[in-house]
């Protein structure tokens, strides 16, 4: 945590008021956004219990496992997700742009979830679906396979950071209001929102009060409150089970409404505060550069719909070690694109950056705006050298490359040396491009003694490292036996943990 991070917790404990950290939403909002509030049974991995899910506040539909731990009933709850899911998702499978193999879909879907718990739900639904067969001793609908491969192509791109097709509302909030309260703690939607927006009438303290009470704000998932576990839905659970067991359709039906009405009463606080919480984030404006994100999620949505019309296979059940640590490589690249991304567009988070030594910003006190350098190639080009006066606490080695918010596009530099004198620091910056192709730098390019700069790492496009081929993995990272560990479809998939369940 940087200090202004730290400041701004500090103020808020101290305000008793939500703090703004960024200037911006560095996340797109979809228009049409797809909310799942998944539900999971306590104590029981892989075993749903219910899910609200809809695309606006008004049509949330309410789906209930009435017996969690009964294979049938699970996968036909899968299955009504699935429809419901995939028709959002084909929804987006209609218009391209482009020719050819360069054409891709405009838009992407965007599902939220309350918090990181709802994400693992997802992805725990997803492993459960996606090595499900639609024909012999274990069938299931045709789409429950689809949902699991989808669910974890979502679940895969909800990792990679600045990527919006699948996100925690709580996180989204987070990243924009600092609380008196933990990281852990901001995982409570209830709670974050009563430091943001408490209800009309009550401070942030009585707010927090009722957040804290499972009866008035229950848990937004996915797991149920063990109170609500222990007082009412084991209960139901068991009398829906009696019913189930006598055959009478009125006494079935009458204990089915009586554990859909609880479940309701538990999710539907949920559903009406992410909602809200949606309301809150649309009146945030969005960051610039928040549409170049948004266009490789157009490219990785294009991709996987073109696999999935080729005849997709289930993901793996775990990466191979090469594929794990290229895929390590990918998602380190982009947090390092997304973080400079952020502080690129937003001042609020470039400060942020600046009070940890991981960016400057200062006055131009030298400049040479006529020197020349020699390339690889033998020919000479502008290489400006200028000497930033700066009082930020800078902690970047020489030869980083740099980009600045301040400088016309395209402007980019590198670190000759950092000194230390007294309590300030001059950086000596050679600038390397964004001058025009001439061999006089355009008018503008070359900052000027007296100007003020800032500037940031830059992320720049990293190759990743080279791996060794399949067969040539060293033997400590491969399976004893001599198989791919990361095997991708075994071949007693459906016959796994729920074959043999009642």
């Amino acid at each position: 945590m940087s200090t202004l991070s730290a400041l701004a917790r500090v103020q808020a404990f101290e305000s008793m008021r939500a703090v703004p950290l960024t200037e911006f939403r560095h996340r797109r909002l979809s228009s049409r956004p797809l909310v799942i509030i998944p539900l999971a049974m306590a104590g029981e991995a892989g075993a749903p219990l219910a899910a609200m899910v809809g695309t606006a506040r008004r049509n949330g539909n309410l789906l209930v496992v009435a017996q969690p731990r009964n294979r049938d009933q699970r996968f036909a709850f899968a299955a009504g997700l699935g429809r419901i899911v995939m028709e959002y998702i084909n929804s987006f499978r209609q218009d391209r742009s482009g020719e050819g193999e360069r054409s891709r879909y405009t838009d992407t879907p965007q599902i939220l979830v309350p918090n990181p718990g709802g994400v693992r739900a997802l992805a725990d639904l997803g492993r459960m679906c996606r090595f499900r067969t639609t024909a012999g001793p274990y069938a299931v609908p045709d789409v429950v396979p689809e949902l699991g491969m989808w669910l974890t192509f979502l679940v895969d791109r909800a990792e990679q950071a600045g990527s919006s097709v699948l996100l925690p509302v709580t996180d989204m909030l987070a990243e924009h209001w600092a609380t008196g309260q933990s990281t852990l703690e901001n995982q409570n939607l209830a709670s974050l929102m009563a430091w943001i927006t408490p209800p009309p009438g009550l401070n942030v303290e009585q707010a927090l009060a009722e957040a804290e009470n499972p009866d008035v704000c229950p848990p937004a998932g996915p797991s149920t409150s063990p109170e609500f576990d222990n007082r009412d839905l084991a209960p139901a659970i068991r009398n829906f089970g009696k019913a189930s067991a006598l055959g009478d359709p009125q006494t079935l039906a009458d204990a089915e409404t009586e554990l859909r009405e609880l479940i309701a009463g538990q999710i539907q606080p949920t559903w009406r505060m992410v909602w809200q919480a949606i309301s809150l984030l649309r009146s945030v404006p969005e960051a610039p550069r928040t549409a170049k994100r948004f266009e490789n999620d157009c490219r990785a949505f294009t991709a996987y719909s073109d696999y999935q019309d080729d005849g997709a296979l289930p993901q793996r059940k775990r990466d191979a070690a090469i594929g794990a640590a290229r895929r390590l490589g990918q998602l380190e690249h982009a947090l390092a694109e997304f973080e400079a991304d952020m502080a690129f567009d937003d001042r609020f988070v470039l400060a942020d950056r600046r009070s940890a030594g991981e960016a400057f910003a200062g006055t131009v006190v030298e400049a040479e705006p006529g020197r020349m350098g020699t390339t690889a190639r033998n020919s000479r080009v502008p290489r400006p050298l200028i000497t930033v006066l700066t009082e930020d606490p800078v902690r970047l080695a020489a030869e980083t490359k740099l980009i600045s918010p301040s400088m016309p596009a395209g402007h980019k530099a590198v670190v000759v040396s950092v000194h230390r004198t007294g309590d300030s620091t001059r950086v000596t910056v050679e600038i390397t491009g964004g001058m025009g192709r001439s061999r006089v730098p355009k008018q503008g390019t070359i900052p000027e003694p007296g100007q003020y700069v800032a500037y940031l790492p830059d992320p720049g496009w990293r190759p990743l490292p080279q791996f060794p081929a399949s067969d040539a993995t060293p033997w400590t990272h491969s399976a004893a036996d001599g198989s791919d560990i990361g095997s991708a479809v075994p071949e007693n998939a459906a016959a796994e943990e729920w074959g043999n369940e009642d």
